[in-house]
């Protein structure tokens, strides 16, 4: 496991925070303790049992013996939310969302896994799915989650968590913003927005994605 440290030492009278990565690259960490510390030194006070969005997840901060704050992210599959100790996936899943974002030459415009997204009632026992993004509004993230085989008028709100934790192949494309879409079929994925398109014939990146792991 590879731990990082802030080192305020009573500098800003704030605690020192503790980013721990279970898996993942060493170099993980710091851009997410980075954050920390660049917004202390701004200024803000972080407190034990505040949560904090980082692209589209949320990390808990947790008070520890020695009155450090341990940085805590989600567990994937458990509906409401339980917390475990590190950061591995909140920065795996960052890296591949900006990634995407990327190929289309766009901005990343993240939810966050509090918001809802409407799936269609077919949706999470489908093969392929298709996603479309509306302009997010308050708790509504835009998402609508559907099927190309999908006639039924329809949906339910979800969390986005929720419906991650079952169909986490659509994590890598949460922060494609408004006008966005997704297709994957047949193990293929197409990415589009507006008149750009990029699919994973011709990407090695959208190539791997169905086989990543982004919530281990």
């Amino acid at each position: 496991m590879t731990e990082m440290k802030s080192h305020f030492q009573g500098k800003h009278g704030h605690p020192d925070i503790v980013v721990s990565l279970p898996s993942g690259p060493e170099f993980g960490g710091k851009p997410i303790l980075s954050y920390f510390e660049d917004a202390v030194r701004q200024g803000t006070v972080f407190r034990a049992g505040e949560t904090v969005q980082m692209g589209w997840m949320m990390l808990m901060l947790k008070a520890t013996a020695n009155g450090e704050l341990d940085v805590w992210e989600p567990r994937f599959g458990e509906v409401p939310i339980v917390w475990e100790r590190g950061a591995s996936r909140t920065y795996r899943q960052l890296i591949v969302q900006k990634s995407v974002a990327e190929l289309l030459d766009i901005e990343p415009s993240f939810p966050s896994l509090r918001q809802s997204g409407v799936v269609s009632p077919d949706f999470m026992a489908s093969r392929n799915l298709q996603m479309f993004r509306d302009p997010p509004a308050g708790s509504d993230s835009g998402w609508l989650f559907t099927t190309e085989e999908n006639v039924s008028s329809d949906g339910r709100l979800a969390s986005l968590f929720e419906i991650a934790s079952k169909r986490p192949e659509i994590i890598p494309f949460l922060a494609l913003p408004a006008s966005s879409s997704v297709v994957l079929k047949d193990g293929e994925v197409k990415i589009s927005f507006g008149k750009k398109e990029v699919g994973s014939d011709s990407n090695e990146l959208l190539r791997r994605l169905p086989a990543s792991d982004l919530i281990g």
